[in-house]
């Protein structure tokens, strides 16, 4: 049941993706700047931290469907972010039995979680030509405004969801 739930948040969350940028005012979003929302990774990782074991991988598992469902209804290349999604998650699950989860420490790994998914977007993007912009230009007009957004939803996400992810893992897990 609770593999039911996480896919229906997914899904909230990969639909609202698609709107997000469109509700912000116009002030935020300049012709120059471009906000990506990761709202699906972050709350993937979420699960990483909270719910997955180390011998468990529900979030990279979902990071491989959800990202077929992003390349399909908004990207157009298919297996881009469903490479790089599971790829991100699998790291920052190797990087969570090495460090504390403490709030400092998931800030931290959740800005170089996005750093990773956008610097990877990039490289792939340039590689096989879909963008020809400069590294200095990505920074400062996608990659910073990104990495931003997305930790702004990340530190209420964390509080919300932190006390039921590990409830429900213990449920599942501690048997």
């Amino acid at each position: 049941m609770r593999q039911l739930f996480f896919f229906l948040i997914l899904f909230i969350l990969l639909v609202s993706e698609g709107v997000a940028i469109d509700l912000l005012p116009n002030i935020l979003t300049s012709k120059s700047t471009l906000i990506v929302p990761h709202w699906i990774f972050v709350f993937l990782f979420l699960i990483v931290l909270f719910y997955d074991r180390q011998d468990t991988f529900f979030a990279i598992g979902y990071g491989v469907v959800f990202g077929l469902f992003i390349d399909v209804a908004y990207v157009g290349v298919l297996g881009v972010y469903m490479f790089v999604y599971p790829l991100t998650l699998y790291i920052m699950q190797l990087l969570k039995g090495m460090l504390q989860t403490n709030i400092y420490i998931t800030i931290l790994m959740t800005v170089i979680g996005i750093t990773m998914i956008e610097t990877l977007l990039y490289f792939i993007y340039t590689f096989i030509g879909t963008i020809d912009t400069t590294w200095s230009y990505f920074a400062i007009y996608r990659l910073l405004p990104t990495v931003l957004a997305n930790l702004i939803l990340f530190i209420p996400l964390y509080f919300i969801c932190m006390d039921w992810l590990m409830k429900w893992s213990n449920e599942r897990f501690d048997k």
